[in-house]
Order: C-alpha cells, then structure tokens, then sequence
C-alpha cells in the first residue's frame, strides 16, 4: 500500500528542520534545499500501524536507526510515541 505523501509533509512541517529524537538540527539538506529528515512510523504498517498524524514522526537518520535495530529501542519508540502525542494535543 503507498504511503501518504500528506502524512509525510506534515510529519516535516511539524518538525521544522528538527530532528524529534535527539533535537539536532537535520543533518543536512535535500537537492531542493529542504531540510533532511526521515519519516519514522512508530508503530510499523508491517506490524498493522496506521499512515496517520499519530504513528509518524520526522528524525535524523541516526535516530531513525536507532528506532529500528537500536539496544534501546523499545523505549525509544515509547519517547517517539509521547512526542507525536503531544503534538497532536497541541495542534487540537
């Protein structure tokens, strides 16, 4: 199933050139001049998770690793996960 362009841009816009996982700045740039992040699903669609607002969250390759094959990477979804709702508490 593809993957919602829409859900995608908004996950960057909110994120405004910052990576949600560490709080650096992206580590660099796009051929277009934007800002590179990666969209992480929190819950992977593999595992059923949703292409929503919700489940998406824009880090820096080494976080979106880390989310991925990490030690730690079970709490580090817990965090990513409380973010993405904190900001969809702050955009109601």
């Amino acid at each position: 199933m593809p993957r919602s362009d829409v859900v995608k841009q908004y996950a960057l816009r909110a994120a405004d050139g910052v990576c949600q996982g560490c709080g650096d700045d992206a580590p660099s740039k796009t051929e277009s001049g934007d800002d590179y992040l990666e969209v992480h699903h929190i819950t992977r669609r593999s595992d059923g998770g949703a292409d929503v607002p919700e489940n998406v969250i824009a880090i820096c390759p080494n976080c979106h690793r880390r989310a991925h094959h990490g030690r730690d990477k079970q709490a580090f979804n817990k965090e990513l996960k409380a973010q993405a709702q904190q900001r969809e508490r702050s955009v109601e």
